[in-house]
């Protein structure tokens, strides 16, 4: 399996790994409600982002043009940061 995405569909990655590294260093390692308030804030963030990107050609029918996995940014933004969000809970 390749990791594909266009444009900037990655920043669904990459932010809720940055607002976790944020997290676990300005709370510690161990800090898991730390976690969990970095990504529920990231999918937010990734969300408005997302929307704004991909916005104006999903409103003209069109395909998203920025994604990840074939997903729309801020639906794979969501994916990590619920997953992320759950695995805290563990």
């Amino acid at each position: 399996m390749t990791i594909t995405w266009t444009r900037l569909g990655f920043l669904g990655f990459m932010i809720p790994l940055a607002f976790w590294a944020i997290a676990a260093t300005g709370w510690g390692a161990s800090n898991f409600k730390a976690f969990r308030v970095a990504f529920v804030l990231a999918a937010v963030a990734v969300w408005f982002l997302g929307m704004k990107l991909n916005g104006e050609a999903q409103e003209q029918g069109e395909e998203a043009p920025h994604q990840a996995f074939g997903v729309p940014m801020q639906w794979s933004g969501l994916g990590v940061a619920a997953a992320g969000f759950v695995l805290t809970l563990l």
